[in-house]
């Protein structure tokens, strides 16, 4: 008499759950974005220190202050939806999406975040795109795997000089721990997978001798 395996029903459930949360987090296309989200500790609140008057969001003046992520990939982006405004200074047009962050990225994004999906050193001759502001943050599921969904608005006449007035520490998302770090622990850690890289394909071509299968040093 064979007894059931029952527990293999149970693994596909595991699988799905990896597939999901762990294999698409960092396989899945990805749009690399610059991602300019807000830094809580150093902002200047208005109910606090300004005491009245005009608070501007972007710029010189702005009391909001940023973090800069290079590199930032983002995922599943939706269809742009687009929709024509009567203003002052003519028909604007208001486009929206959506985009979906995985919380393994080791951030938390805000409602009023910025997102650049072209920047000068990733296009430099075609850098004609706009800059979108977050204005709703959803998390999917409520468990501890988890992402953030993100919809985003095209932000009217704003430019990234204006965004880099408010910047207070700049990171980079480094491929390899699928995580962001300050911009020296970035080049740090490429570095170190250069040398890596380097030391690797030196042993294989010039000190592995296939014949017996051992590494010699040179003479």
């Amino acid at each position: 008499m064979t007894i059931q395996n029952y527990e293999r029903l149970y693994e596909y459930i595991h699988e799905y759950q990896y597939l999901l949360y762990d294999f698409y987090a960092e396989h899945a296309a990805r749009f690399l974005t610059t991602y300019y989200n807000m830094n809580l500790e150093d902002v200047v609140w208005d109910n606090d220190q300004i005491y009245g008057g005009t608070y501007e969001s972007v710029g010189e003046l702005s009391g909001i202050k940023r973090n800069k992520i290079l590199l930032l990939p983002v995922y599943f982006p939706e269809e742009m939806t687009s929709m024509f405004e009567a203003d002052e200074i003519g028909y604007i047009k208001n486009s929206e999406t959506t985009i979906v962050i995985p919380c393994k990225h080791g951030f938390r994004p805000y409602p009023g975040d910025m997102v650049k999906f072209e920047q000068d050193y990733l296009r430099q001759k075609n850098d004609i795109y706009p800059i979108y502001r977050v204005t709703g943050v959803e998390i999917h599921p409520n468990t501890d795997k988890r992402f953030w969904k993100l919809k985003l608005k095209v932000y009217q006449s704003r430019t990234t000089e204006e965004l880099e007035s408010q910047v207070v520490n700049t990171y980079s998302f480094v491929e390899y721990t699928k995580q962001i770090h300050r911009i020296k622990d970035a080049q740090f850690i490429s570095k170190l997978l250069y040398k890596g890289s380097l030391l690797s394909t030196t042993l294989k071509n010039k000190l592995f001798d296939n014949r017996v299968g051992f590494y010699y040093p040179e003479r």
